[in-house]
């Protein structure tokens, strides 16, 4: 039912709705509330967009600029898709904006920031043009959506955020134009959805912006905006007096639209497609994993109130102005007046819909439903559950609106709705303080009481609404509550994530443990792999230097998050080789990769007995260095550690990185001795051990009487030795940590008990694998797999190396197999002196070929056939929408 009052200042034909001034305001609100984005230097250095979006956009940056479409990703997970990976976007149009005008971490600001005026012009756009809310009613809505907390907290999935940012404009097309007012209840009149040329450009349309949300590379956004479309249709079904055509038409517009959209993004969409059934979530997530951040019900109140310096969990935030949620929920007992005595159906009975299903299923795991639909094929491949409160944003910013525009028509006994629910989320902030004792709400957020600084500015808003309700028939009410909406939502956004910047340093400068694996890998035609198995929870060395370069420059939790960032290059956190072209056994991705023959593989070899990764982040489920077996195949040259273990004893450091185990009577050669001259030789075991051979001579090994495990042989002569060798007795032994001690001097030396050196101590040390096996190797008997091979006689050279090529020169006396130890995949394929041949899988997971006797040139080369086959749907799909749009243009004119 719409008011007179509410038909003048919703018209669209004249007014401000007119011109761009309403556009151009919700503008220059994005850029002061993301003022630090748009006039710093300042960076983001978080989360999924440091440790995930810098690395892949770097690498995608530097392919663009390069010319080159990087097809394969050859730092990580012993290789891997890059183009297949949708979460990198690598076809999104407006990505290679970014990627050409900035770098990363510049780029994701641009991206962020245009978005965010992308959602919240659609939204006004939507509100006014569509569901004809008067100008401060419409500029509610976009306000609450475009700057409330759901979709601002997001800011760190940059892939999410842009899909999710084309959600309002995909429902401005599927809405009917209310040309008369926003009366729900009357037949769909003047042919909007009928005209013969309408729907082709709907389904246009729809193609467009679906295939934009599938581009950016967001799964699970593409489908709950389709799930939002679907309910908004269902609703708008039950307007009366329609005909089955009429109810039917909107779903076979969106469908059409959807199918279109499909073909359009097929050059993103056929490569992943591929990928996922190799990828490690085939067959579908756990429901553990499935139900994972399901929105916690005893978080409500901190979620949805708007707080001062306070904040849950990022997929837990969705806060609006207390006055928005009060006409939000002002509207429910308007709608029931309304059917009980008109019998007639209000148009915000959708966004309540859209609100009621995105509260019930963001609870995921608390709800009976979720447990059922996380199991279907499909479904069953999204993770967090809290996501589907993109529904409450959207038909949350809506409602505000429409309780904008009804507020002149509330009658006193609806009061009491908004004023229960607010009271309720107020008392239920410290009840979920007492009920979190006994129902845990995970580690990522915690329940803790509203503090005071939040409770004034939620008291001042109840004041305001009280204004707001004894003023409502004044028109400068309205613009009251959007000014004071967007004070709120600046106030209560202070401590969102892209209010955290740090210095761009975070991201470029360069850390010493990097620059020593950069330097070894300009000597490499292919660089050796490392793993790294630090963690961050040592002190950079220069702290005291940082501390007093940013002094005055970064706040506290700035320069927290430069240092944490810091700690993270200082390791070459999992997927930072793709910044610096650097090759890594690890890798980290939370879609669907890595590869599931790559999971399998890692699960059998690296990871301790029992335990796999279907998202890679091998260092968390290790807790000391892989057998030495694995490491060697793999060609992990570089294993990198950190020093908290390591121990200081009688004043003589220990480096205890490195624990073997030996069985009885068994004896460990340490691969690597340093030139130290030494008269004694002191090991950490907790068992006991027999003796050492220094340079051939042997020396009794005796404990300390004054420190149990400590075991000393002391030498005839100091002596720089040359080998050294630990026996056992009549037990099992782990040799723990080996020192070199001169105690005439003073000085000592920790060696490595392995076949390692020690080749960079700083913040994190570096050890060199001695026994390592080359990229490429020849091994006897065919072996078929990595794990039971033997290198043979011969020699295999990589000559050159790119992400989509590799040529090995082969010289064997006898017919051998080259194995090289990097993923196979679909589209790479081997050739011998020019001839292709056949391309065989060791272990599922790696390439190799059967090369022939004498010396050859073999070549693994990248090609992916469901790319080009994408592509030419894809071209064919522009093509034809091009003649339909040309077509319907002209017939209209």
């Amino acid at each position: 039912m719409s008011s007179p009052e509410n038909k003048r200042q919703g018209s669209v034909a004249k007014g401000p709705f007119s011109s761009l001034f309403p556009y151009l305001l919700l503008a220059l609100l994005v850029l002061l509330f993301f003022n630090q984005m748009v006039f710093t230097d300042l960076i983001l250095a978080r989360g999924d967009t440091f440790l995930y979006f810098y690395p892949y956009w770097q690498m995608a940056t530097d392919g663009i600029r390069s010319g080159e479409i990087p097809f394969w990703n050859p730092h990580i997970f012993m290789g891997a898709p890059f183009l297949a990976n949708s979460q990198v976007g690598l076809f999104y149009p407006p990505n290679w904006l970014f990627w050409l005008a900035a770098d990363p971490p510049q780029a994701v600001k641009l991206a962020i920031v245009s978005h965010q005026i992308i959602a919240i012009c659609g939204m006004f756009r939507l509100a006014s043009r569509r569901l004809s809310l008067s100008l401060p009613a419409a500029l509610l809505s976009a306000i609450v959506f475009g700057l409330g907390g759901y979709l601002t907290a997001q800011v760190e999935h940059v892939n999410q955020l842009q899909g999710m940012a084309w959600l309002p404009w995909l429902l401005l097309m599927i809405i009917p134009t209310e040309v008369e007012g926003s009366g729900f209840n009357r037949a769909s009149q003047g042919g909007n959805w009928f005209h013969p040329l309408r729907p082709l450009r709907k389904i246009l349309a729809i193609a467009l912006l679906f295939s934009l949300q599938i581009l950016a590379g967001h799964t699970q956004t593409v489908f709950l905006s389709g799930a939002a479309c679907g309910l908004w249709l269902l609703g708008q079904s039950l307007r009366p007096k329609q005909t089955l055509k009429d109810r039917l038409m909107p779903f076979g517009t969106l469908a059409a639209g959807a199918l279109l959209a499909l073909c359009l993004s097929a050059v993103q969409l056929y490569p992943t497609y591929e990928l996922t059934q190799l990828s490690s979530r085939q067959g579908g997530l756990t429901t553990a994993e499935v139900l994972s951040f399901s929105w916690h019900p005893l978080l409500a109140s901190q979620s949805l109130f708007p707080t001062v310096n306070q904040s849950v969990f990022t997929e837990y935030v969705a806060f609006v102005p207390v006055t928005a949620l009060f006409l939000m929920v002002l509207m429910i007992p308007q709608i029931w007046q309304i059917w009980r005595t008109e019998k007639s159906l209000h148009p915000a009975l959708i966004p309540i819909i859209l609100v009621a299903f995105g509260l019930f299923l963001a609870l995921g795991r608390f709800n009976f439903i979720s447990w059922s639909y996380s199991r279907l094929p499909g479904l069953d491949l999204f993770r967090v559950p809290a996501r589907w409160l993109i529904l409450v944003a959207v038909g949350g910013s809506l409602l505000a609106g429409y309780g904008l525009d009804g507020l002149s028509r509330v009658q006193r006994k609806h009061l009491w709705w908004p004023a229960a629910i607010i009271g309720f989320l107020l008392i239920w902030n410290p009840i979920s303080l007492w009920l979190s004792q006994f129902i845990p709400t995970g580690a990522e957020s915690q329940v803790e009481l509203l503090s005071v600084q939040s409770l004034i500015l939620i008291v001042v808003e109840i004041g305001f609404i009280c204004y707001l309700v004894f003023r409502s028939s004044s028109s400068s009410t309205k613009w009251a509550a959007v000014a004071v909406g967007c004070v709120v939502l600046f106030i209560a956004s202070r401590g969102l994530p892209y209010n955290r910047l740090t210095t761009p340093e975070a991201y470029t400068d360069l850390r010493p443990a990097g620059l020593r694996l950069q330097a070894d890998a300009q000597d490499q035609i292919v660089p050796d792999r490392f793993l790294s198995l630090s963690n961050i929870f040592f002190d950079p060395g220069d702290q005291a230097e940082i501390d007093t370069i940013y002094d005055g420059v970064l706040n506290e939790q700035a320069l927290y998050d430069y240092t944490i960032s810091i700690k993270l290059k200082e390791i070459v956190s999992p997927n930072f080789p793709m910044v610096y072209g650097l090759a890594s056994l690890d890798g980290f991705d939370g879609g669907i990769l890595p590869l599931k023959s790559y999971s399998n593989l890692m699960a059998g070899t690296i990871l301790p007995e029992g335990q796999v990764t279907t998202d890679g982040r091998l260092r968390e489920h290790l807790e000391a260095i892989p057998a030495d077996e694995w490491l060697d195949k793999f060609n992990v040259r570089y294993v990198i550690t950190d020093k908290v273990g390591d121990v200081w004893v009688n004043d003589v450091f220990f480096d205890r990185q490195h624990v073997v185990q030996l069985a009885p009577n068994t004896s460990l050669t340490v691969g690597h001795l340093p030139r130290f001259t030494a008269d004694s030789v002191q090991i950490l075991s907790e068992q006991p051990l027999s003796y050492i051979l220094a340079d051939g001579e042997r020396a009794n090994l005796v404990e300390s009487a004054d420190t149990p495990g400590l075991w000393l042989a002391n030498l005839e002569q100091p002596a720089n030795l040359q080998s050294l060798e630990i026996f056992t007795g009549e037990q099992p032994a782990a040799v723990t940590a080996i020192s070199l001690v001169n105690a005439e001097e003073g000085w000592f030396k920790s060696v490595v008990p392995a076949a390692y050196r020690l080749i960079h101590s700083g913040d994190v040390k570096i050890y060199e694998n001695l026994d390592v096996w080359p990229r490429a190797i020849l091994v006897e008997n065919k072996a078929e797999s990595i794990k039971t091979a033997s290198r043979a006689a011969g020699t295999a050279e990589i000559t050159r190396y790119s992400g989509q090529a590799v040529h090995v020169q082969t010289t064997a006396a006898d017919a051998q197999r080259l194995i090289l130890t990097e993923a196979a995949y679909p589209g790479w394929t081997v050739s011998i002196d020019g001839v292709e041949s056949n391309l065989i899988l060791v272990d599922e997971l790696l390439r190799a070929v059967d090369v022939p006797a004498g010396s050859h040139d073999v070549v693994f080369t990248y090609r992916p056939t469901s790319f080009r086959v994408g592509l030419i749907i894809s071209a064919v799909t522009v093509l034809l929408m091009l003649g339909a749009w040309f077509i319907s243009k002209k017939s209209a004119s």
